[in-house]
């Protein structure tokens, strides 16, 4: 069944703090039990060590047999154990006819007892007792007068006396680890909707771009990687919704410079069929055909190689390739088209790079080209090339209108024209300048701008020299 990252979260967090503390409350469980048994075993053969004292002090005539056996009910009656005392002949029948207990019936503890009267300590954690009728810690130990064993001491503590204990501890074991497995699991159920909450959101913003909302904009509310995730979505967003309208003024630009120059050509071609047009002239309308179709030729072009760039399916044939005589040849032809526009070119000599010569080519008269159509007439376009570094800096500057701040950053962006009328005159389809970037990074170069309205727009292109550390393949 397909599960919510939510839940995920949720159940394999729980699923952890359970292991551990369940492991930690069952390792202390263990713990207590054994140190509980230990301390009591400890606490028998301390005692022990005292009536074998007092007994060895009645041997001695220190004390009486009654003050022995009066010490021996004390200490028992004080700690809840039992103890037996034998010596001298008892030793042989198994009984304190003082306390009156035979220890003879305690069948599972003779082997124990022949151990014991060869001066062994014997301890037994858990023992039952068919005197008492019930499970006991058992200590038995030797009573030694010189080299002999003299008697023996047998001490019985029941175990549901310690279990008393232990349950206490156990109810506090177990109590807090259920009170801490509450407290984990609200903790971490809080945690896992925070986590999964951004995700969430995110999954319903997809869904909504998916169907063209782009409004949805997730907020950070931490600094960690779902908020570096965050900021990453929204600007995935931004830049999509930029696209999606680049691509719709691209749409209504190539419609409409598609739509213009077909309407004038079919116009023409079936005015002069059906004889509209005098023969005089048809060779005038014949020829505004003609520039219509090359207008369309020039827009498929650029759209060809737009796609071309980004598929890499264009292959560069470099070669040695002088920019700044390049930058004069593009100048002098521009020069007859620009009429009334004065095209100057300064550039250092030798400047070299490795490029292809119709490509960069491409990339000056696309430059030129921008620069002619927004210089007013009577205006100053300067080309200018020099050596910075170990880089050609191409710099094309016009005196023309300029460019505003905020459309600046976006003129080397895909379909994005400054121009937003559709006036064939000024208009284009956005992709000159996106087109300039795209081969010039292909040269390992970069391209840059600078722009003031009024006082005119200056592109900056950086190429490698020949022999430069930044010269790629």
């Amino acid at each position: 069944m397909n599960r919510s990252i939510f839940q995920k979260l949720l159940f394999s967090y729980l699923a952890v703090i359970i292991l551990v503390i369940g492991a930690l409350a069952a390792f202390l469980t263990h713990f207590f039990n054994n140190f509980y048994f230990e301390q009591e075993q400890q606490a028998l053969l301390d005692m022990g060590e005292q009536v074998i004292g007092q007994v060895l002090d009645c041997q001695t005539g220190k004390i009486t047999a009654e003050q022995l056996a009066d010490t021996v009910r004390i200490a028992g009656s004080t700690s809840g154990s039992r103890i037996f005392v034998f010596e001298g002949e008892n030793i042989h029948n198994l009984q304190d006819p003082n306390l009156d207990a035979k220890v003879s019936e305690e069948s599972d503890l003779l082997p124990d007892v022949r151990k014991i009267l060869k001066g062994e300590t014997v301890i037994k954690k858990k023992h039952y007792s068919s005197q008492l009728n019930a499970f006991v810690v058992f200590v038995g130990m030797p009573v030694i007068t010189g080299d002999n064993v003299s008697g023996m001491v047998l001490l019985f503590t029941p175990v549901a006396k310690i279990n008393t204990a232990l349950n206490q501890v156990y109810r506090i074991i177990w109590g807090t680890a259920l009170f801490a497995f509450l407290l984990g699991g609200l903790v971490i159920f809080l945690t896992s909707r925070h986590l999964s909450r951004p995700l969430t959101t995110m999954k319903e913003a997809a869904a909504a771009i998916a169907e063209g909302d782009y409004s949805k904009e997730i907020a950070a509310t931490n600094c960690d990687e779902l908020d570096q995730l965050t900021a990453s979505f929204n600007y995935m967003r931004e830049r999509i919704q930029q696209v999606e309208k680049m691509r719709q003024e691209l749409l209504a630009n190539v419609s409409h410079e598609l739509r213009t120059p077909l309407t004038s050509i079919r116009g023409f071609i079936q005015a002069i069929l059906e004889g509209v047009v005098p023969e005089g002239d048809q060779e005038k309308y014949l020829k505004i055909t003609r520039e219509e179709v090359d207008r369309l030729t020039r827009l498929v072009q650029d759209l060809l190689d737009l796609a071309r760039i980004k598929s890499g399916s264009i292959k560069l044939n470099k070669e040695p390739l002088d920019i700044g005589e390049l930058a004069g040849e593009v100048a002098t032809e521009f020069r007859l088209i620009a009429a009334a526009k004065s095209i100057t070119v300064e550039t250092d000599e030798g400047l070299v790079i490795s490029g292809d010569r119709d490509r960069i080519r491409q990339v000056m008269i696309n430059l030129l080209s921008n620069a002619v159509k927004y210089t007013e007439q009577n205006g100053h376009i300067q080309i200018r090339v020099r050596r910075e570094g170990g880089q050609a800096v191409l710099k094309v500057r016009d005196n023309g209108a300029g460019i505003p701040e905020t459309e600046l950053e976006h003129i080397f962006d895909k379909f994005h024209r400054v121009d937003k009328s559709r006036d064939a005159a000024t208009g284009g389809t956005g992709l000159g300048l996106a087109i300039v970037k795209e081969l010039v990074e292909l040269h390992n170069g970069s391209a840059a701008a600078w722009s003031a309205p009024g006082k005119g727009t200056e592109i900056t292109i950086e190429l490698p020299l020949v022999g430069s550390a930044d010269q790629g393949n």
